[in-house]
């Protein structure tokens, strides 16, 4: 499954889409490669990156060392869910941007909006060293892929398959629906593969 890496935005999302219109154990299974491969991509991306190439804006208008940590800020958040013992609740909550926990105070927070929770990102690590941003994104997404494995437990696909659905307009000409686990699976990959790349190099 290395062709994914030649894949062109649009080649990508048909691909993404055609996945995750499987039953769900052949999904799985496709998403968990797609994962290997874009975890290899990112992180040999994040590699190249110098010093003096992470403190320039990127397209966004973000320096893009600051779009890595927004990555990575979604990803931690991601696996503050799965972790929680209380995961299927957690997850309606995070759903609607709500009890995020501060890795630096702590602090249970919600969010207004996507843009909010990214701007709290900006803030958390605008003054962090691209070194640490790196390291310490580099583990965030090893900690992540951790959490899908090649033989998953019955438990685990039960709670990716129950729980509320989302509504995720992929593309302009594409709606899916999906249960929010695997929204929030797909959208750690588009952040890393696609949504990205210009600022990562892909």
């Amino acid at each position: 499954m290395n062709k994914e890496s030649n894949l062109n935005p649009a080649e990508w999302f048909q691909h993404l889409i055609a996945i995750a219109e499987k039953a769900p154990v052949q999904r799985y299974e496709e998403l968990v490669d797609l994962h290997k491969t874009t975890l290899k991509q990112y992180i040999n991306a994040l590699n190249q990156i110098t010093k003096e190439q992470a403190d320039v804006v990127g397209v966004d208008g973000r320096k893009r060392k600051i779009v890595v940590a927004h990555i990575m800020g979604w990803e931690e958040w991601q696996i503050q869910v799965f972790v929680d013992p209380q995961k299927e609740d957690r997850l309606k909550r995070q759903l609607h941007l709500q009890d995020y926990r501060d890795p630096q105070t702590g602090k249970v927070m919600d969010f207004s909006s996507v843009d909010s929770f990214n701007a709290h990102q900006e803030k958390l690590y605008k003054d962090w060293s691209w070194k640490d941003i790196r390291k310490k994104a580099i583990a965030t997404a090893n900690l992540l892929h951790s959490f899908f494995p090649d033989n998953p437990s019955n438990e685990w696909l039960k709670f990716l398959n129950d729980g509320p659905t989302r509504e995720w307009h992929i593309t302009k000409d594409k709606t899916l629906t999906i249960p929010g686990a695997w929204y929030l699976w797909m959208v750690s990959l588009k952040h890393e593969a696609i949504e990205h790349r210009k600022d990562l190099h892909l």
